[in-house]
């Protein structure tokens, strides 16, 4: 799996990524209330993560918030 083309580096979540050991953010692709879609620059997987501040549910059955 290769970098989402819309991958803006100066866009970053600060947490560690879960798939792999990269401990150093990983790329905003999208953001819906407090659901963000992340992709790790090592790794290259990508999901929703649930910040768990503001408003907002899970996303939908089709993958998108």
């Amino acid at each position: 799996m290769a970098l989402d083309p819309s991958v803006d580096i100066g866009r970053k979540v600060w947490r560690s990524c879960t798939h792999c050991p990269n401990a150093d953010g990983l790329y905003l692709l999208k953001s819906n209330a407090n659901l963000v879609y992340v992709q790790c620059p090592l790794c290259h997987n990508t999901w929703w993560l649930d910040t768990k501040f503001g408003q907002g549910g899970g996303p939908d059955k089709s993958g998108n918030p």
